[in-house]
Formats: structure tokens, C-alpha cells, sequence
């Protein structure tokens, strides 16, 4: 991180939970402000200044929904990243044409939480986070060492080309989540046609390969929309 730790909101009511994420981003660097209630942390939020707001969706007295749309009332730039127990897709359009930039559902990885505001704050404030380095990301069985170019199991480490790692980590930090087949074709090839999309297509088959050691890890494809890793069970932090 730079000098200027970024500062999070974070708003949860549960207690072990909140606690365990501000320790662990606090463990980074950020900087974290704990609030329970909506209405609280919408008058936190206005007295303050934040980098990132991460809520959740179940609120007492004003829910996350709310507190979203009263806040973009007033602030159209700063990243809020919402969290569900597990809502069905209206959930998450709702939370989406609220104004939420992200959407997460628990259980999820503090690594994941974590990679999901460094990827929020590097779009929005790219000078609070540009020297900070990807850290291991962990999910199902492996871990994937990023920096490395490492996909490491209890039985062997797989070394990874560079768009092989590149492809990865942009799936990996959006675990059970659709990430776009033009996204992946922009930002790891350059372009978006035909002969590029035939290519990663590859790569998708060669990553899918190395993750078939752990059944309750698989890269989907999802018709006409792009790829989701998905990852069956509880993450590993």
C-alpha cells in the first residue's frame, strides 16, 4: 500500500463476521469504520470520508438497498460493494440498479472480499493501490499463487503460463460470479474477435484440466456470456 491507507466503511450487523473482516483488512492496511445499523452508517458516511463502502444487504432500520440509493443521491463515485446471504437473481439486479458496484454472496473468503475492493479501488482510486502486490487467492483445494504463476494442490504446483495466470486471477476474483468473454479477450489479449476468442477458448480447456483434481472446482461456461469459476462449499480464507 501507499502511505494513504484506504479507508472502508463497513457495514454488517453480524458482529464475529465484521469483526473478522475489519482484523483482516486491517491486516492489509485499510483503514476500517464498523457500523451495525443503515441508518447510522448513512450519517457515518456523510460525515466521513471513504474510499469504499461494503454492506450488508440485511440492514436494521434502513437496508442495504436504501442506504445505497440515499448515498447515490449525493455520490455517484465511490465504490460500494454489497454483501447477501444468498439472494436469488432479482437480489441481485435490485442490488445492482441500486447502485452497488459489486455483489458478493456468503460464505465467502476474506482473501476474496479482499481482492474484490482491491479490484474496486484500482477502477477508482488507482493511486491508493497501485504499488499494493496480488496476493495468493485460495479456493477448494488449491492455492493460487498469482505473482508466481503458481496453482499449487496437496499433491503437485502447476506452473502457469501468463495468460494462463491472467485468465485465472480475473476468474478468481470473481468466484461463482459470470466475468464476460469480451473482458477477458480485452484485458489479457488486447482484442476482441473471432481468432483471439478461439484462443482463449484453449486456455479455458488447458485451466479446466488443471483444476479436474478437485471435483467441487470447474470453470463454467456460460452460453453467449462468458466463463464463472465456480466453487461448491465454503472458500478457504
Amino acid at each position: 500500500m501507499t502511505n494513504n491507507h484506504p479507508t472502508v466503511l463497513l457495514v454488517e450487523n453480524d458482529h464475529e463476521l465484521c469483526r473478522s473482516i475489519k482484523e483482516y483488512l486491517e491486516s492489509k492496511d485499510y483503514r476500517v469504520d464498523l457500523e451495525s445499523r443503515g441508518d447510522r452508517a448513512l450519517k457515518l458516511f456523510k460525515a466521513e470520508k471513504y474510499d469504499i463502502v461494503v454492506m450488508n444487504v440485511a440492514l436494521p432500520v434502513m437496508n442495504g438497498m436504501d442506504l445505497t440509493k440515499e448515498i447515490r443521491k449525493t455520490d455517484y463515485n465511490t465504490p460500494i460493494l454489497m454483501l447477501s446471504t444468498g439472494g436469488d437473481d432479482r437480489e441481485k439486479i435490485m442490488a445492482f440498479c441500486s447502485g452497488a458496484d459489486d455483489y458478493m454472496e456468503k460464505p465467502f473468503s476474506r482473501t476474496e472480499l479482499a481482492l474484490r475492493i482491491y479490484a474496486l479501488l484500482k477502477r477508482s482510486k488507482p493511486s491508493l493501490v497501485q504499488n499494493e502486490e496480488i496476493e495468493t487467492i485460495r479456493f477448494g483445494r488449491f492455492i493460487f499463487d498469482y505473482p508466481n504463476r503458481l496453482l499449487c494442490s496437496p499433491s503437485e504446483k502447476i506452473n502457469l503460463t501468463k495468460k494462463e495466470a491472467e485468465v485465472l486471477r480475473m476468474l478468481a476474483l470473481n468466484i461463482n460470479n459470470v466475468v464476460k468473454r469480451e473482458k477477458v479477450l480485452t484485458n489479457v489479449w488486447g482484442a476482441n474477435d473471432y481468432f483471439m476468442g478461439r484462443s482463449m477458448d484453449v486456455y479455458i480447456a488447458r485451466l479446466r484440466k488443471k483444476l479436474s483434481e478437485d471435483r467441487s472446482v470447474n470453470i463454467i461456461n456460460v452460453h453467449r456470456t462468458g466463463f464463472k469459476l465456480e466453487v461448491n462449499g465454503a472458500l478457504v480464507s
